[in-house]
């Protein structure tokens, strides 16, 4: 077997069926062993777009297997840096396989440039991926190879970089039983990290059967351990306590669930923010107490609770020390949800379960007080799409101010999914091809929600659509007619515009020949009733352009907001001060 035909066989032999891929010169024979394989290749238009529509496939088959990336080298690898810092942020097992130059013409003087269309990959992707490295099989032995591979899917899941140089991958020196020897060591590796046992802290334990208004974080590490849903459910109802979660996780379990108090934070429900800071017992379980989920101030999330955090990263645990009132449980989060099971059940707690369920009651009155007119704005569209029989799968980009109201007021019922696209990272441009990615592995129509403005930075994927008839896909287009964020922000510190509007050296879009370069349905909508209307005509084959026309988006609810002291130092105001206007 060639080198190249060996990594594809690999592949293959631990569950891999797709790919994604940009074809170049120097990957020419991975990318011919690919073709040939019967692995079913997605062809993309941009290395950025291979990437991100492969951690979208990953997000849609539930983390549960490592997905697949080709490029070539040089400007191939360069392209990726973008979506593969997303995935790296975002914990999503994937293989980035690159071409590389031969062995000859790799720079081995120190000179600028000297390989044509070589660049330093393994320098430029160690700080982005679990692993750089360069394969070779007379450099690495066939257990190396396994132990790299595992790396993707043990401890915190995340991509891998196989960089392969041109004549490294014709070289014909590979057995077919090469590929058994791998992949017997590969599952042993990953056999192994998932039986870790997790002893519950003896002090968490008091602190739970102790407490009298317990909380429960629920954070998006327990999709990416694959945690299944059934076991989440017999969990909440185990600890019988009110459960929080991230914009993140949101869609582990429906809205409607009695334990579902909403997604605490800077941008949130005032019940949720209430809940977390009333409470006297916090366990955060899945949740690394990041500054977006904790509106930029950690130590004051929860800051009236004791606080126990697991954490399998190492990093992220010595983040955390020294915080005031937080104990952190070296555990991957599978092994602590078995724990948690094993807890005996806690007293009697209806009292404090029916207190934030007043809350909740009163906020969501609130909110249809404060939302009642009928205006097209991110509020009434969230609703609409979270109410669509055919927009069960959302993929939304994750930057954007329309973007955040939207996820705002979203709410995942009948087993909805909410899979942002780049969420740590908040890069524009990330949706329309991760929503391809996810199309291409839930065979059925995928809702992508993105910005007029961000739209644009993958506008070539349309022609991956075009190239794709049977890929279902809505796009919505939450049109505000430029990056109303920074139009507010500029505004809010300059009083002036720039570069973000058509007022200020940006140009209207029109998407209706966008949709029909792709041989998409276009329609724009203007009211409510026009938006309505079409959500209910979506199917699962429907390809279509939606651009919709906000109006009056200048509001998303309560939220913190950014304030200056007398020395013009920017600081957050307080969760607990975030309340209806």
């Amino acid at each position: 077997m060639q080198v190249s035909e060996f990594l594809v066989s690999v592949f293959q032999a631990i569950q891999i069926r797709t790919a994604f891929s940009l074809v170049g010169g120097m990957a020419m024979h991975i990318n011919r062993a690919t073709h040939d394989s019967g692995i079913r290749i997605t062809y993309c238009n941009h290395e950025q777009a291979v990437v991100a529509a492969t951690e979208g496939y990953v997000k849609a088959d539930g983390f549960e297997r490592p997905g697949l990336a080709i490029v070539t080298s040089g400007p191939g690898v360069t392209n990726t840096v973008t979506s593969l810092t997303s995935a790296f942020y975002d914990s999503v097992p994937m293989y980035l396989i690159s071409g590389q130059v031969k062995t000859a013409d790799i720079n081995r003087f120190g000179v600028r440039s000297f390989g044509a269309q070589e660049v330093p990959h393994l320098d430029l992707l160690r700080p982005i991926t679990k692993l750089s490295f360069q394969y070779d099989p007379q450099h690495v032995s066939l257990g190396q190879l396994a132990a790299n591979l595992a790396l993707a899917m043990t401890g915190r899941k995340g991509p891998v970089h196989i960089d392969v140089p041109l004549d490294v991958q014709s070289r014909d020196v590979m057995q077919p039983n090469d590929v058994d020897t791998v992949v017997r060591q590969y599952q042993k590796i990953i056999d192994a990290d998932a039986l870790g046992d997790v002893t519950v802290p003896t002090a968490l334990i008091t602190a739970l059967q102790n407490a009298r208004r317990p909380v429960c974080v629920l954070g998006n590490a327990l999709k990416i351990a694959a945690v299944p849903h059934a076991q989440i459910l017999e969990l909440m109802d185990h600890l019988g306590i009110p459960c929080l979660f991230t914009w993140a996780s949101m869609d582990l379990v429906d809205d409607d669930h009695p334990m579902n108090f909403g997604c605490a934070g800077g941008l949130a429900g005032v019940h949720s923010n209430t809940i977390l800071q009333h409470a006297d017992c916090i366990v955060f379980l899945g949740t690394r107490l990041d500054l977006l989920t904790t509106g930029y101030q950690p130590a004051a999330y929860g800051k009236n609770a004791e606080r126990f955090v697991f954490e399998c990263d190492p990093a992220e645990r010595a983040k955390l020390a020294g915080m005031p009132k937080t104990t952190v449980v070296p555990a991957d989060v599978r092994g602590a949800v078995r724990a948690l099971l094993a807890l005996a059940r806690r007293p009697d707690g209806t009292a404090w379960v029916e207190r934030c369920t007043q809350w909740r009651d009163e906020n969501n009155i609130q909110e249809a007080q404060e939302f009642s007119e009928p205006r097209l704005n991110s509020f009434h569209v969230a609703r609409l799409i979270s109410a669509g029989a055919a927009t069960r799968y959302v993929v939304p980009t994750a930057s954007g101010f329309a973007i955040e109201g939207f996820a705002r007021f979203y709410k995942t019922t009948r087993g909805s999914k909410f899979s942002w696209a780049g969420h740590v990272l908040g890069s524009m441009g990330l949706a329309l091809p991760s929503a391809i990615g996810a199309s291409v592995r839930t065979e059925s129509c995928v809702a992508c929600i993105d910005g007029d403005g961000g739209f644009l930075l993958n506008v070539q994927e349309l022609y991956t659509l075009k190239a794709n008839p049977h890929l279902g896909i809505a796009i919505f287009i939450l049109n505000n007619r430029g990056y109303a964020s920074i139009v507010n922000s500029q505004s809010r510190a300059f009083s002036a515009v720039f570069g973000a509007d058509a007022s200020s050296g940006l140009t209207t879009i029109q998407f209706e020949p966008l949709a029909h370069l792709a041989d998409l349905h276009y329609v724009q909508c203007t009211t409510v009733a026009e938006l309505q209307e079409v959500i209910a005509a979506i199917q699962p084959d429907s390809r279509m352009l939606i651009d919709v026309m906000l109006e009056d988006d200048g509001y998303r609810g309560p939220a913190i907001s950014t304030k200056f002291d007398a020395q013009g130092r920017p600081y957050s105001t307080q969760l607990e001060d975030v309340a209806w206007r």
